[in-house]
């Protein structure tokens, strides 16, 4: 059901509905439920949930505020379940009304330990017998999982998060009317905004709520007011992004920082994303051109999977969300998938973007998993995956394909798979290169080449860390940026590689690649020659 029909939906004899909205937006649906109740039904709206415990009518003031009024023939007997008065109430309620049922869901939620047989039987009678009646029911709340008896009685729409487009209506409406707020204090009350400045604010905002942003400009011009008034300019754009950053940091979304190192090497994935970079574009869109899907990057750990994932969003010039699905694991029941649920709603309104899911086989193998929780989860990205339009690219790393669901893996699910394996001679001098070079320090390519040629099963992450303990010895050595071959060379022997380690994970890893497509030239071509040398000893 989409929202727009909303009414209409009750209108046709269908009484019951549900309708999840995030907690900051429930005041704001609930006013927009009454005033279009009174003008679609010509009905009033009437709120119940267990914290009222009671029943409230729903009222528009005159200054276009919602106000919540008792209803005193509301008079539930004390040893009465509030939610079964509720219901009789309504089945026994003489006239015309919208009764909105806040956070009732969980007592009918499909496998939720707070389901009441008692309640959810009560619901499927008082869907059959409100039909004929002017009475309708909406459950509102949020991660709202009906259960399996109810999902064909109850359509079910979702509210979704603001477009850049309402953002800037919103911002211009509520500017206007702190600015009369102000006006009325004899408060001075700028706002200096070009146009350009007012979307940039906007689509800083993107992702939020729009009773959250509200909340930060009330925020601000609190921490802004001065002798001078309060001005509202471009400096406030990063505030906003700060603000949405502490809250989306609460539900497992980081928005991550553009990386300020290069990958070095993976040629053919760089060529690949060059490639697809303009389809992000307003001009790619209004072509109807596909959208690009995203990647999976498979490999042994520290190849560097999750710095390319951070170079992908400056390749793309797309921002960065991270989302942490292991921190989104609730002990409630439908908890984690609603979390999810909602991170992707907060990708696809922030879209386009990349969209970062780190370690993935650690979420989704489903190990130990017996709720089904993993399987729900893997659902819920699989559905959005194939259904987002909007340009979310999601970038999934992996340590362990063989952990990763099939239905993640099958051809078509990613627009491409690819293979991160640790780096070839002269990536490892690309990537030696690029940190020492972070701290100040020229080594001469010969040099480089010669510890490349000796670190053969050095990660970049190893690499890396090559190149900072060298940097290290030369500074406690009195040589600062002054590094030399036999430094290099004293940390390298120090050094045990995780491909020596643990040599049968990474050889399995491989074997994998097979099925996937590399993401450098160097050790694609180096692969296709051990292959033929390999088959000339047979011979």
């Amino acid at each position: 059901m989409n929202l727009n029909n909303l009414f209409a939906t009750l209108d046709s004899q269908i009484p019951i509905i549900g309708l999840e909205v995030l907690s900051p937006e429930e005041a704001t649906i609930i006013q927009w439920l009454t005033t279009q109740a009174l003008i679609k039904l010509d009905s009033p709206v009437y709120f119940f949930n267990l914290g009222v415990s009671s029943l409230e009518q729903c009222l528009i003031a005159d200054d276009g505020g919602l106000v919540f009024k008792p209803v005193n023939e509301y008079k539930r007997p004390l040893p009465a379940d509030p939610l079964l008065y509720i219901f009789e109430y309504i089945n026994s309620f003489d006239g015309v009304g919208v009764f909105i049922l806040g956070d009732v869901h969980p007592f009918i939620g499909n496998n939720s330990p707070q389901l009441s047989w008692e309640i959810l039987t009560r619901v499927k009678n008082l869907y059959h017998r409100l039909k004929p009646t002017e009475k309708r029911i909406i459950f509102l709340g949020q991660n709202i999982q009906l259960h399996e008896s109810l999902v064909r009685l109850i359509p079910f729409a979702e509210v979704p998060l603001p477009t850049i487009e309402q953002i800037q209506e919103h911002l211009y409406s509520y500017l206007l009317y702190l600015s009369e707020s102000a006006t009325q204090q004899d408060v001075p009350f700028r706002v200096v905004l070009t146009t350009e400045e007012k979307e940039s604010l906007a689509r800083a905002a993107l992702g939020l709520t729009l009773e959250e942003i509200s909340d930060f400009l009330r925020l601000t011009i609190k921490e802004r007011l001065s002798s001078d008034g309060i001005t509202i300019d471009a400096t406030v754009t990063p505030l906003v992004v700060e603000y949405k950053t502490r809250l989306l940091s609460q539900m497992g979304i980081e928005l991550g920082k553009p990386a300020t190192i290069p990958f070095g090497g993976l040629d053919l994935l760089r060529e690949w994303l060059q490639r697809r970079r303009r389809l992000f574009t307003t001009e790619a869109r209004s072509l109807h051109l596909p959208q690009p899907k995203g990647v999976l990057l498979a490999g042994p750990p520290g190849t560097g999977k999750s710095h390319s994932a951070k170079n992908i969003a400056n390749i793309l010039n797309l921002p960065l969300l991270q989302l942490d699905i292991s921190s989104m694991l609730g002990s409630l029941v439908g908890e984690s998938e609603g979390n999810v649920r909602r991170a992707l709603k907060t990708a696809e309104a922030i879209a386009p973007c990349v969209l970062w899911l780190d370690e993935i086989e650690k979420a989704l193998s489903g190990s130990g998993d017996t709720s089904g929780v993993s399987q729900r989860i893997l659902g819920n990205i699989l559905t959005f995956m194939s259904e987002c339009t909007s340009g979310v690219f999601v970038v999934a790393t992996c340590n362990d394909p063989s952990a990763l669901p099939s239905e993640l893996k099958r051809k078509g699910r990613f627009d491409e798979m690819f293979f991160v394996d640790l780096p070839s001679e002269p990536e490892r001098v690309q990537i030696l290169r690029i940190h020492l070079q972070r701290f100040g320090i020229t080594v001469e390519d010969e040099y480089l080449e010669a510890i490349a040629a000796n670190t053969a099963k050095f990660s970049g992450a190893e690499l890396e860390t090559l190149a900072a303990e060298a940097a290290l010895l030369a500074f406690d050595e009195g040589r600062p940026q002054q590094v030399s071959l036999g430094d290099l060379e004293a940390i390298r022997s120090s050094i045990t590689p995780l491909a020596v380690t643990d040599a049968a994970a990474v050889e399995r890893m491989r074997e994998w690649a097979k099925t996937a497509r590399a993401a450098s030239s160097a050790i694609a071509s180096t692969t296709k020659s051990l292959k033929t040398a390999r088959f000339r000893n047979l011979n």
